[in-house]
């Protein structure tokens, strides 16, 4: 439906119906199934769609092209998802520094839960965890949810982080 707007409407137009017709499909759910490998089928998918609004070749880099749409990849929506439910819950969490008595750089961090299975480690609260201690502390700190997820937005928008594991080791 997009690529046959795509000559008759203006750019605002089409990322309207990409809004309607395929973010919301692609949020819905997005904590329980985001973080599966299975996933990069979806982005890919999504890719798909921004290189057809943007009018780019379909083996071009569209990392760019995300910014300019200002639309967040499939990665950065997890992320985005996961850590507001943390940060909605944080009543709920544990610091690292409740459970020990260490001076540890990461004392002031939210503890993960141990696991030993990977499906337990790769679930959202866990993830959502991990995604909350690398956020810069900036963001952390703020304690209005909407000022906090307009700053965790423009924090993702900045690096558009094409998967999980580049968010983590960034």
């Amino acid at each position: 439906m997009i690529s046959s707007l795509k000559n008759i409407t203006s750019l605002h137009v089409l990322r309207t119906m990409y809004f309607a017709c395929f973010h919301a499909h692609l949020r819905y759910g997005l904590t329980l199934w985001g973080g599966d490998p299975k996933s990069k089928s979806i982005f890919r998918l999504q890719k798909k769609v921004i290189r057809i609004i943007g009018g780019i070749g379909r083996h071009a880099s569209c990392r760019n092209l995300f910014k300019t749409l200002n639309i967040l990849p499939l990665p950065c929506l997890y992320i985005s998802e996961t850590v507001c439910e943390i940060k909605s819950n944080m009543e709920k969490m544990k610091h690292n520094k409740e459970i020990h008595d260490h001076c540890t750089r990461q004392k002031s961090g939210l503890h993960t839960q141990f696991c030993r299975t990977t499906l337990f480690k790769n679930n959202s609260a866990n993830m959502g965890i991990k995604f909350y201690n690398k956020l810069p502390y900036a963001i952390k700190k703020l304690n209005k949810m909407q000022e906090f997820k307009k700053r965790l937005k423009f924090f993702l928008m900045q690096h558009t982080f094409y998967s999980l594991k580049e968010y983590i080791s960034s």
